[in-house]
């Protein structure tokens, strides 16, 4: 368990959209935060300091981890980058961070994984994260890569972890596809905090929605967390509606990773 009084936390990915809700939400109570990102952060909190690092800059990493009791990894390469990107930010500079952790003794690891990871299942099959990944892209075999080597950690090393996955998280749902994945500023802030402070949460995968009415899985994980969504892409049909959205139609996506799952795969070394 992560006590927000007195233990560390180090938030990668902190000038990202996730890192600066996460940093609204968690700084009133978590009183040692320590942020980085490649790009600045300039409107600290007087119980925030921040690092400025690449996540291929392991030393840095390293000298960053000391003192650090828990890790929150936002920090990875979005699904359009190429394989090289993809690979030296989401495979290899994961395992540099993950490593420094570990040397690092740090206790518990919350990851950004992402409802990619199981993205080729039908849209009817109510998935869990107790079933079999199914990965709709190398982006979410990635994420897939990253909950992997967090067992490994776990198992090896005994580093609990949380691997959260993230479905669309926006300030506000932006399409049908949302009404089902939607995560809002509010429920990630939550989503952290209680995997955090969990007394003993082992290696845990849990789906990071809202509590959408429309949600598509059978099982998101969330009572081992305690977890109870604040929000419901729901109550934000008006808004939708008003922007020509059809949300009251058939759904327009026959995988769970929507358009993901039937993009054409880009050309080898691209």
């Amino acid at each position: 368990m992560i006590n927000p009084a007195t233990d560390r936390v180090l938030l990668t990915g902190a000038a990202g959209e996730i890192g600066k809700a996460l940093r609204a939400g968690l700084r009133a109570t978590y009183r040692y935060l320590r942020l980085t990102d490649l790009r600045a952060v300039d409107d600290l909190a007087a119980n925030e300091e921040f690092v400025a690092a690449d996540v291929g800059d392991r030393a840095a990493f390293a000298g960053m981890m000391a003192g650090v009791d828990a890790l929150v990894h936002m920090t990875g390469a979005p699904a359009e980058h190429d394989l090289e990107a993809l690979f030296q930010v989401n495979a290899r500079g994961l395992y540099d961070v993950l490593e420094t952790a570990r040397l690092a003794g740090v206790k518990r690891i919350v990851y950004a994984s992402s409802n990619h990871a199981f993205g080729c299942y039908p849209i009817d099959v109510p998935v869990s994260p107790a079933m079999p990944p199914r990965p709709d892209s190398m982006y979410g075999a990635f994420k897939v890569l990253g909950e992997t080597m967090l067992r490994y950690y776990y198992d090896r090393h005994g580093i609990s972890s949380v691997s959260l996955r993230i479905g669309t998280y926006r300030p506000l749902p932006i399409d049908q596809r949302s009404l089902a994945t939607w995560l809002s500023p509010r429920d990630i802030c939550q989503l952290v905090d209680l995997s955090l402070r969990h007394p003993d949460p082992g290696c845990l995968v849990v789906n990071g929605y809202s509590g959408n009415t429309r949600i598509k899985t059978a099982d998101p994980g969330w009572a081992a967390l305690g977890y109870v969504p604040l929000d419901n892409a729901e109550e934000h049909i008006p808004m939708l509606r008003q922007m020509g959205v059809d949300v009251d139609g058939p759904w327009e996506y026959l995988e769970h990773g929507g358009a993901f799952a039937r993009q054409p795969e880009k050309a080898p070394g691209i």
